[in-house]
């Protein structure tokens, strides 16, 4: 058993990285694109600040809600006393996972708009 928990730490990092790539290849192909390209398909971005060197950081916010339900788990067992039943509650869950997309660009005249030149790689498991 103790040399099963290593392979299952190694497979949810595998996967909690792979997931993350493909947020990162959704952002990388977005660099050289307009703004207004992003804002058709995600929306407006949650917020957006200019930065010291003329760029412009554009930012998005995924909140994913998971709920799990409870549940009871009835046991009886037979012994010496005649049978003893124990009941064990799962409480039902929620967990919260916020995730930031940050795109930064730069204006650029001739197109008359925002362009992105590059990107914040999201946090793990986003």
């Amino acid at each position: 058993m103790r040399k099963a928990y290593p392979r299952l730490l190694l497979a949810l990092l595998s996967a909690s990285t792979l997931l993350t790539g493909c947020a990162a290849d959704i952002m990388r192909g977005m660099v050289g694109q307009g703004v207004e390209t992003a804002m058709a398909r995600y929306g407006p971005p949650d917020t957006q600040f200019d930065l010291p060197d003329g760029r412009r950081a554009f930012q998005w916010m995924d909140v994913t809600t998971t709920t799990s339900s409870g549940h009871a788990t009835e046991k009886t067992s037979h012994g010496r006393g005649g049978p003893k039943t124990h009941v064990d509650f799962t409480p039902a869950s929620t967990t919260y996972n916020r995730c930031f997309y940050t795109m930064y660009a730069r204006y650029d005249a001739g197109r008359r708009g925002w362009v992105f030149e590059s990107f914040e790689p999201p946090a793990l498991g986003c």
